[in-house]
C-alpha cells in the first residue's frame, strides 16, 4: 500500500522538471545577458560617448560568460538517474548561479551609477526570472540578497568608499549621497520586487499545482487503461491523488453489494494501526445523503464536524480535514475515494472539483477491472469444468482401449478377419479420443491458476535431456535419428518446469510423428541476446505455407496431416503457444513442404534477481 522507494512521486518529478528546466534556462538567458554587456559598453562608450568605466564593464560581461560556461560544465557533471541526487546536486548549481548573477548585477549597477544607474530595472527583470524558474519562498530570499546589495553600494558610494560614476549627463553630481533620493530608490525598487515576487510566486504555483494534477489525470488515465488487477489498481489511485492534492494519505472504500457495507480497499499515507479499524470516517448519513447522491463532502475540521465518527481515534491519527468524493460506475455507486490533510481548512471546492474527476476515472477503471477478474473466473470456472469432465472420461476410454487389446490379441477367442477390421477401426477411434482427452486435460490445465506457478529461475538442459530420453525408444523403433545439441554452460530461463515440459514434449512429440522412417530430429539450444534459443527441426512432411498462419489455432491441422492418418487433435500447438506467451517468450515456423518443419522458441534468461529469489 505503499510506494516503491525508488519510483519517484509526481510532486518529485514535478520539482525535478522545475529546478533542471530552470537552470538550463538560466544559462540560456545568461550567455545573451553576457553578450548584450560587453555589447552596449562598446555602443554606450564609443557611439553614444557616455563616460562610462570601459575596463571594468567588459569584465564583468566576460565574467558572466566565464562562470555560465562553468555551470554548462557542472550541469553535464551533475547528471544521475538517481532521481534525489539529481535534485539535490541541481538545487546547488541553481543556488550558485542566482548568486552569481546577483553580485554580477550588482557590480554592473555600481560601474552604470549605483543608485543613480538607469541598469536598477534589470534587477527587477531578472527578480521576475528568477520567480518563474524557483519554486516555493525561494524568490523572497533572493529579493532580500537583492535589496540587500543595492544599500550597500548605495552606503559605500555615498561614503566614499566606492567610486561613484555619473554615467547620465546632466544628473547632479552629488544625487548618490542625497538620502531622500536613496530612500526613494531603494523604497521603489523594494516595493516593485516585492509585488513581482509575490505575484509571480502565486502564478507560478497555481500553474505548478495544475501540472501536479493535469499528471494526476493522466496517471489515473494510464490505470484505466493499462491496470487489470484490481489491488493494484487501488493502491496507484490512492497515492496518486494523495500526491496531487499534497494531503497525508488517502483511501479507497469499496461498497459491498452483498452488505451494503463500505470496507477498505486500499490505503496511502496512514499508519497500519489506524488501517486495522478498516471503518469509514463518515456517519452514514453523509455517505448515503450526499456521497451516494454523487455530491463532495468537504471535512473543514474532523473534531467538530458531526458528520465524523470516531473524531478522537481520527485525531490522534492527526488527521484534521478530510475531503470524500463517491466513485460513481455507468449505473450504480461503486465506493468513496477520501483523501486526508493534518491541517485544518485544507480542502477547497477546487480540490473537490478535481478529485471528482479523478473519481470519475477510477470508477472507469475500477468497472474494466471488475470485467476483467470476472472474465478470468469465467475462464477459470470452464477450465475447471472441461478438466473435470475429461478426467471423468480418460477412466472408461483407457479400460475399453485395454478390452479392445485383449480381444485383438484373441485373448477372448479367435477372431475373423471382418471382427478384427471393425475392432481395428474401433482401437483407432479410442486412440483419437484418447488424445483428444489428453489435450483437453493439457489445455484445461495450461488456464487454472492452481497450475499456474510463479515463473522462476529455470534449468533447461535437464528438462530437455529428460524429454528426448523418453521418447528416444519412439524414434528408434520408427527408424528416426534423434540428435540433441546442447551448449556446455547451463542456460536457466524464467518458465516452470511443468510448462517447459509441456512445450518441448509437443514439439519434439510432433517431429518424431510426423517425420518418416530414415529422417532425422534435431533439437539444439543456442545462446542470443534475445535470450535462449530452442530450435526442432525435422526433416519430415512439411507444412503447406497457406496453412502455416493458422498453425496456432485451436483444433486446427494442416491439410496434410490430416490426410496421413495420423492421430491428432489441433490442440498441441494452441497450449503450446499459450504456454511460450505466458513465460513471456516467442515462437516461430518455418516449413518447406515435403521436406521438413523448424520451430523456433525464445525464452527469457533468468536474471541475477529470479536466482536471489531462488536461493532465498
Amino acid at each position: 500500500m505503499v510506494a516503491p522507494p525508488n519510483q519517484p512521486s509526481l510532486l518529485e518529478v514535478s520539482f525535478r522538471y522545475d529546478v533542471t528546466g530552470g537552470s538550463t534556462q538560466l544559462i540560456r538567458t545568461r550567455w545573451v545577458a553576457g553578450g548584450l554587456v560587453l555589447l552596449a559598453t562598446a555602443i554606450c562608450a564609443h557611439l553614444l560617448k557616455l563616460p562610462l568605466p570601459e575596463l571594468p564593464l567588459y569584465a564583468t560581461g566576460l565574467a558572466v560568460l566565464a562562470y555560465n560556461g562553468a555551470f554548462v560544465w557542472a550541469s553535464r557533471r551533475a547528471y544521475t538517474p538517481d532521481v534525489a541526487a539529481l535534485l539535490k546536486r541541481t538545487r546547488w548549481i541553481v543556488a550558485a548561479q542566482v548568486t552569481l548573477d546577483w553580485l554580477a548585477l550588482a557590480a554592473f549597477v555600481h560601474w552604470t551609477g549605483g543608485v543613480t544607474s538607469p541598469a536598477i530595472p534589470f534587477l527587477l527583470v531578472h527578480l521576475l526570472i528568477v520567480s518563474i524558474v524557483l519554486p516555493r519562498w525561494l524568490p523572497y530570499l533572493y529579493v532580500g540578497l537583492g535589496m540587500a546589495l543595492l544599500a550597500a553600494i548605495a552606503f559605500l558610494e555615498g561614503a566614499g568608499i566606492l567610486p561613484h560614476y555619473t554615467v547620465i549627463p546632466g544628473l547632479p553630481a552629488d544625487l548618490h549621497t542625497n538620502p531622500v533620493w536613496i530612500a526613494g530608490v531603494l523604497g521603489f525598487t523594494l516595493v516593485a520586487a516585492a509585488g513581482i515576487a509575490s505575484l509571480t510566486v502565486n502564478i507560478m504555483a497555481q500553474l505548478r499545482q495544475r501540472e501536479d494534477r493535469i499528471n494526476a489525470l493522466f496517471a489515473t488515465t494510464q490505470a484505466v487503461t493499462s491496470a487489470t488487477n484490481i489491488t493494484a489498481l487501488l493502491d496507484r489511485m490512492a497515492r496518486t491523488v494523495a500526491e496531487a492534492l499534497g494531503a497525508r494519505g488517502a483511501a479507497i472504500h469499496l461498497l459491498d453489494e452483498t452488505s451494503d457495507a463500505l470496507t477498505v480497499a486500499a490505503v496511502y499515507g496512514l499508519s497500519q494501526s489506524y488501517l486495522a479499524r478498516n471503518s469509514l470516517e463518515l456517519s452514514r448519513g453523509a455517505v448515503d445523503g450526499e456521497l451516494m447522491a454523487g455530491l463532495p463532502v468537504v471535512v473543514h475540521d474532523i473534531a467538530s464536524d458531526p458528520r465524523i465518527r470516531h473524531a478522537r481515534q481520527v485525531a490522534d491519527e492527526g488527521l484534521r480535514s478530510l475531503l470524500a468524493v463517491p466513485v460513481i460506475g455507468r449505473s450504480k455507486p461503486l465506493g468513496i475515494l477520501c483523501v486526508y490533510s493534518d491541517q485544518p481548512d485544507r480542502f477547497t471546492l477546487a480540490d473537490a472539483d478535481f478529485l471528482m474527476a479523478i473519481g470519475r476515472q477510477s470508477a472507469n477503471a475500477l468497472e474494466n477491472a471488475l470485467v476483467f477478474e470476472s472474465l478470468q473466473q469465467a475462464e477459470q470456472a470452464r477450465a475447471e469444468f472441461v478438466q473435470v469432465v475429461t478426467h471423468e472420461l480418460r477412466a472408461p476410454v483407457a479400460g475399453s482401449q485395454t478390452l479392445l487389446r485383449t480381444m485383438m490379441r484373441g485373448l477372448a477367442g479367435e477372431l475373423n478377419e471382418q471382427q478384427r477390421d471393425l475392432l481395428s477401426r474401433i482401437e483407432h477411434r479410442l486412440d483419437m479420443l484418447m488424445e483428444l482427452v489428453n489435450d483437453l486435460l493439457a489445455l484445461a490445465a495450461s488456464k487454472t491458476l492452481d497450475v499456474e506457478e510463479e515463473l522462476k529461475r529455470q534449468p533447461l538442459q535437464p528438462v530437455l535431456r529428460h524429454i528426448v530420453d523418453r521418447v528416444s525408444r519412439e524414434a528408434e523403433a520408427k527408424g528416426v535419428q534423434l540428435q540433441l545439441d546442447l551448449p556446455f554452460e547451463v542456460l536457466s530461463v524464467r518458465a516452470t518446469e511443468v510448462g517447459l515440459t509441456r512445450i518441448f514434449d509437443n514439439l519434439i512429440g510432433n517431429a518424431i510423428k510426423y517425420t518418416p522412417s530414415g529422417g532425422r530430429v534435431c533439437v539444439r539450444v543456442v545462446e542470443r541476446p534475445a535470450g535462449v534459443v530452442i530450435t526442432v527441426s525435422d526433416t519430415g512432411i512439411g507444412i503447406p505455407e497457406e496453412d502455416i498462419p493458422r498453425l496456432f489455432e485451436g483444433f486446427f491441422r494442416a491439410r496434410n496431416a490430416k490426410e496421413s492418418g495420423i492421430i491428432g487433435t489441433g490442440l498441441g500447438l494452441n497450449i503450446v503457444k499459450q504456454i511460450v506467451d505466458r513465460f513471456g517468450g516467442m515462437i516461430s515456423v518455418s516449413s518447406v513442404l515435403g521436406q521438413g518443419t523448424t520451430f523456433k522458441v525464445t525464452l527469457q534468461r533468468a536474471s541475477p534477481a529470479d536466482e536471489a529469489d531462488e536461493a532465498a
